[in-house]
């Protein structure tokens, strides 16, 4: 059986088909609603969020100084209205920093996770190790050390939204002051330090001012279609009641339809999880309460070792 949906072979826009979205249980409010949150970047957990270098060269003088050959640079002369010009614009770093703050602050991130080798056996089948749900970091830093849950979105749960995946580099970018006037700058918001590839990010991007509900100003919220979540993944350290809640939402709730429920659980020998499913009436988990309910091999032994004495 193939385990692996090749997501970059069904998706006509060379995307994957699912984004998953880490939260603790405290955020079944976006099950309840059907709302989900987009944040600014200054309340992101990364420091360097969105803060690139700014430079007081021209784009015109970058592009020119950077056609010079090593004899045009060391012969190039400034006169004074070079060191006006210069001056001038060093002055005003500061205000540019404050403007591209200003134009960031009107765009709210959602974050998601994902690649191209989600397996969508995952209760059936050995987790693959790329897959978003097995990532045990994930889990304790978005997840409330696995006390939480995943929801599973397909690609067009909101309106008119456009997920873009984040690239991983050491190399901060560098923006003009002409680059922040004419608002050239999305790249900034899908580019991240290297250290953060774990997370497998893809993020979509809204005006803040087009949120369906905004709370005190600083919550922007936005619906989403119920009928886009395709699972639920609950932590291995959630609490059954806690676990109840979550799926007792889900089913009552008519515009939820064919919601998968998926749920962690430790491994007995390596460091990874195992899941199975289970909705309440139906379940394909091995062991309940300490009794065995699939394979039936361990009881054989006492017989089969009688068996090799004689």
């Amino acid at each position: 059986m193939k385990t692996i949906i090749e997501n970059e072979k069904l998706n006509k826009n060379n995307k994957p088909l699912f984004f998953y979205k880490f939260v603790p249980f405290e955020r079944k409010d976006i099950l309840k609603k059907g709302m989900i949150k987009f944040t600014l970047a200054k309340d992101f957990n990364d420091p360097f969020e969105l803060i690139p270098t700014i430079t007081p060269y021209s784009l015109d003088w970058i592009e020119y100084y950077g056609n010079l050959s090593d004899d045009e640079r060391k012969n190039t002369k400034f006169n004074d209205s070079d060191y006006s010009y210069s001056i001038e614009r060093l002055n005003t770093l500061t205000m540019n920093k404050n403007l591209l703050n200003e134009k960031i602050n009107q765009i709210g991130i959602l974050s998601l996770s994902s690649n191209y080798n989600i397996n969508q056996f995952l209760t059936v089948s050995m987790p693959e190790k790329s897959d978003p749900r097995t990532n045990l970091i994930m889990w304790s830093h978005y997840a409330d050390s696995h006390k939480g849950f995943i929801i599973e979105f397909r690609e067009d749960f909101i309106k008119n939204i456009n997920i873009q995946k984040v690239e991983y580099n050491d190399v901060r970018d560098i923006l003009t002051y002409e680059d922040i006037d004419n608002n050239n700058f999305n790249k900034l918001f899908l580019k991240k330090s290297l250290e953060w590839s774990y997370e497998q990010e893809y993020r979509a991007i809204l005006k803040l001012n087009d949120a369906d509900e905004i709370i005190n100003q600083n919550v922007h919220l936005f619906k989403f279609d119920k009928s886009k979540i395709n699972s639920i993944t609950l932590g291995c350290n959630m609490s059954e009641e806690n676990k109840n809640i979550i799926t007792d939402l889900i089913q009552n709730d008519s515009e939820y339809k064919n919601v998968g429920f998926n749920h962690a659980y430790l491994n007995e020998e390596g460091y990874y999880l195992n899941f199975y499913s289970d909705d309440g009436n139906i379940t394909n988990r091995l062991e309940c309460d300490g009794e065995v309910l699939g394979i039936r091999d361990i009881p054989m032994q006492k017989h089969l070792l009688n068996a090799n004495k004689t």
